[in-house]
């Protein structure tokens, strides 16, 4: 929000603003404990203008202890200055309403000061919690602009450099004899970068707030990354029993929870010809994909944080791409053992609300 240059030269005493409103609450309380007569409502009334008071000293030496820019240091002085008038004004109409009816107000003088310093109080509150979201909102979108703009620098400048390393390594393959375990390395950390460079869209899907989860058919997605997978590994295969029509809370993301766990299922595998076998149960309110294997299984104390290692870990990468995803899509994901051996990892889905079903559904 832009301040005037008035403003932008006042920020620094707006402490001081709050401080004399306080100052204003005091003065006027004991004045009219003074002009009214000591009674037991005015003694309480004063010690509530003395409290409300020591709660805007309280916000003036917040805003004096913070390093604020000028619209967020007006912010909450307006929202102060603001609730004192509002109740101020709130309490006098009362007061001349019961007037008007003929019911005697006492020290209605002292009530509309407590009504207005009380509105003080809270508005500044407010106005602090105000410049608190609104700073969390400036953040997010500050991250949500760098991580677009390094999706959009690693995929086309970094990802092209890569796919030309990976290139000419293919043609040294092909040229060079008795030297191939000099290459391998390269193409194997070349597919590497790519393959991470490739996991930085969906998260900047997710973190960019652009792409809400909506209404997705998951049935050719799954079917796409299993050929895909069994593209990569011939020696694997894949059971896939999956029904046309799923549709799900979801996003076009999705196709990396389904890369990520199909990849897992096979490089975590012990046996020769691993077995992945993938199959949909639904729900009212759920659908649940299964993604099976034969492998060696998963210990129960790792079984419970399998899925709790940050995405800014290393190890782990793809698990902690996929647990990202499904909580941006209001979904879970657990692991459980396979019969008769082997892991089961279920990612469960929200189906859309039945507004927004599609009419097969």
């Amino acid at each position: 929000m832009d301040v005037s240059a008035w403003e932008r030269r006042l920020a620094p005493h707006a402490p001081a603003l709050l401080a004399l409103l306080g100052t204003a609450v005091i003065v006027a309380g004991v004045a009219q404990v003074l002009a009214a007569g000591v009674g037991v409502f005015a003694v309480a009334g004063l010690g509530l203008c003395l409290a409300l008071a020591a709660g805007l000293f309280g916000l003036s030496y917040w805003l004096a202890g913070r390093d604020l820019r000028p619209d967020d240091a007006w912010a909450v002085v307006r929202w102060c200055v603001g609730g004192f008038v509002a109740f101020a004004l709130l309490s006098v109409v009362t007061v001349a309403i019961r007037v008007g009816e003929g019911h005697a107000v006492g020290d209605a003088a002292l009530v509309v000061l407590v009504m207005a310093a009380g509105g003080g109080v809270g508005g500044g509150v407010a106005g602090i919690n105000s410049i608190r979201a609104n700073r969390s909102a400036r953040e997010a979108d500050r991250r949500r602009d760098a991580l677009v703009f390094l999706n959009s620098h690693l995929r086309h400048n970094v990802l092209n450099a890569t796919q030309v390393i990976q290139g000419y390594a293919s043609l040294l393959a092909e040229r060079t004899q008795g030297n191939e375990q000099y290459l391998e390395p390269i193409q194997r950390r070349t597919d590497t970068i790519a393959s991470l460079i490739g996991d930085v869209k969906p998260l900047a899907d997710v973190f960019s707030g652009d792409h809400s989860p909506t209404p997705t058919d998951i049935s050719p997605i799954i079917l796409r990354e299993v050929a895909a997978a069994r593209e990569r590994h011939e020696d694997a295969t894949f059971d896939v029993d999956v029904s046309a029509d799923v549709y799900v809370m979801a996003t076009d993301a999705v196709a990396a929870v389904f890369a990520n766990l199909l990849q897992n299922a096979v490089e975590h595998n012990d046996a020769a010809s691993p077995t992945v076998s993938m199959w949909i149960e639904s729900t009212t309110r759920w659908v649940s994909v299964h993604i099976a294997d034969d492998g060696p299984g998963v210990r129960e104390p790792m079984k419970r944080r399998l899925f709790d290692s940050p995405i800014e870990s290393g190890e782990g990468r793809g698990i902690a791409l996929v647990k990202t995803l499904m909580n941006h899509y209001g979904g879970d994901i657990e692991a459980r053992d396979n019969d008769p051996r082997g892991t089961d990892v279920v990612v469960r889905f929200r189906r859309p609300p039945p507004g927004k079903r599609p009419p097969s559904e």
